[in-house]
């Protein structure tokens, strides 16, 4: 008896095992249903979101193929209504175009709902533009031959009041849309989209309806901000003053930092405001004050001169002012005497203009076997991070290319030097050189547009610098020169 009591005991415990056995397994299959996928939306699925809930309204849907657009590059985005017999499941890919007119076999992609159309005359047009939420963009549909005549809209702007701000949409946590309904839908035929931010990829979805569709910042509320304050209006640029004061006040400041030499040279603008200076310099550096006559009338164009100076005959640029600023300036070094070419725009009409060439000699000791160009940015390089003329025949010289190079350069304990990169031959897009003491280290780009960097060191027990030189751009061919300081 006490046997089979024992024989019936382990079979109930293995059968409660059994069951709480079959129960963890059920639970975990449970858990296993409940964890979904990990929840993801980029660029793309947002666009699907917008053309799926304005085809559910009835809407016929075109996404038009993703665009990348550069910062400063207005890009001009040709806009269709989608055709009238697209159906199909929201984010499905079709392959209606921007334009339409290549049907299924174009690179767009279609949704839609079946259903009845409204009159074309009566519906709506709808284009929504959408880019990753850090990147701010403006939209501006073009003018419609109703609008304001050229000489009225030049009226408006002199007086502050400037009609192309009412047209332009400024985007709102990376999201913008442009609706128009009836007659107005011809202005979006072509919409100049153009970026605020560094660069962005946009996607673009396209509807036509019989009423305004879904507002998107319902379709998609993380990308809605709160309320924005309007932009404040700064008023009209303050005037420079009279064109006499600024050019003494120029050459005051150029002799301040040294210049020997101050040349004025002037000549009157074009009814338009631009004009170009055509100058013979010496070697050395330069620095060119272009500055513009105030007209005394009363309606007049703000004065905002941008210039850039170029080498006649290669067309290198050696500066480039584009600056808010009323004057524009430019510096720059040449390694030998040439003829510079200076187009500038932004006087208000045709007044008088003045180029202030303030000189400075060409250092010594700044080689000039690697050409006029490299002695240039060489010395273009000491001058712009405010270095002493070498007093001595440099210690240390190199070539390089594109890449990075290492150059170990022996040094004195106690000592300081100014190391100096330059472009001799090619374009650049990057430069940048950099030296390594010990555990110190200093480094400086050429920046943008520039085509030379330098940087100063010190040792104080090392007897050997590491200097190296990072060169980007198309086939760059650069120079290295160490000079002693001291």
């Amino acid at each position: 008896m006490a046997a089979a009591r024992g024989l019936v005991e382990r079979g109930r415990r293995a059968a409660a095992g059994a069951a709480r056995g079959a129960a963890l397994a059920a639970l975990t299959a449970l858990a296993g249903l409940t964890v979904g996928a990990p929840a993801r939306a980029d660029l793309g699925d947002d666009a699907a979101r917008v053309a799926r809930m304005w085809s559910l309204s009835g809407a016929r849907v075109a996404r038009l193929p993703p665009i990348f657009v550069e910062h400063g590059r207005l890009r001009v985005v040709a806009i269709d209504p989608p055709p009238a017999g697209v159906a199909g499941v929201a984010g499905a890919p079709g392959a209606v175009s921007a334009s339409g007119a290549s049907g299924a076999a174009s690179a767009g992609r279609a949704t839609g709902a079946s259903g009845a159309v409204a009159p074309k005359a009566e519906e709506c047009l709808a284009v929504a533009f959408l880019a990753p939420r850090i990147v701010d963009f403006t939209l501006e549909p073009e003018s419609s031959s109703g609008e304001l005549s050229a000489l009225e809209g030049l009226v408006h702007r002199l007086r502050g009041q400037d009609p192309e701000d009412e047209r332009r949409i400024h985007s709102v946590a990376g999201a913008a849309a442009i609706v128009r309904c009836g007659d107005a839908r011809e202005t979006l035929r072509r919409v100049a989209l153009e970026v605020l931010s560094p660069r962005g990829a946009f996607e673009v979805v396209v509807a036509a309806s019989s009423g305004p569709p879904e507002r998107l910042e319902s379709i998609l509320p993380e990308r809605v901000s709160g309320p924005v304050a309007p932009r404040g209006d700064p008023g009209r640029p303050a005037e420079p003053g009279p064109l006499d004061a600024r050019v003494a006040r120029a050459a005051r400041r150029a002799r301040a930092d040294g210049a020997p030499r101050v040349a004025p040279l002037d000549m009157r603008a074009s009814t338009v405001g631009t004009g170009q200076f055509s100058v013979k310099l010496a070697e050395g550096c330069h620095r060119l004050d272009l500055m513009a006559e105030v007209p005394s009338a009363t309606v007049r164009r703000a004065t905002d001169l941008d210039a850039e100076a170029r080498e006649a005959g290669t067309g290198r640029l050696l500066d480039r002012d584009r600056s808010d600023a009323p004057d524009a300036r430019l510096d720059f070094c040449l390694g030998g005497s040439g003829v510079v070419e200076v187009p500038f725009l932004g006087a208000a009409g045709p007044v008088k203009v003045v180029l202030s060439d303030a000189q400075w000699p060409m250092p010594p000791h700044v080689p000039g076997y690697f050409g006029a160009r490299a002695r240039g940015n060489l010395a273009a390089a000491l001058k712009r991070r405010h270095a002493p003329a070498p007093r001595a025949q440099a210690i240390a010289e190199a070539v390089g290319a594109q890449g990075d190079t290492l150059v170990p350069v022996e040094v004195e304990p106690g000592r300081c030097y100014f190391a100096a990169a330059a472009l001799a031959r090619g374009e650049m897009r990057a430069l940048r050189i950099s030296v390594e003491l010990g555990d110190r280290a200093a480094r400086d780009d050429a920046g943008e547009g520039g085509e030379g960097a330098g940087v100063a060191f010190c040792s104080e027990i090392e007897e050997s610098a590491a200097l190296r030189v990072s060169a980007r751009g198309g086939s760059p061919v650069w120079v290295l020169a160490v000079w002693p300081m001291d």
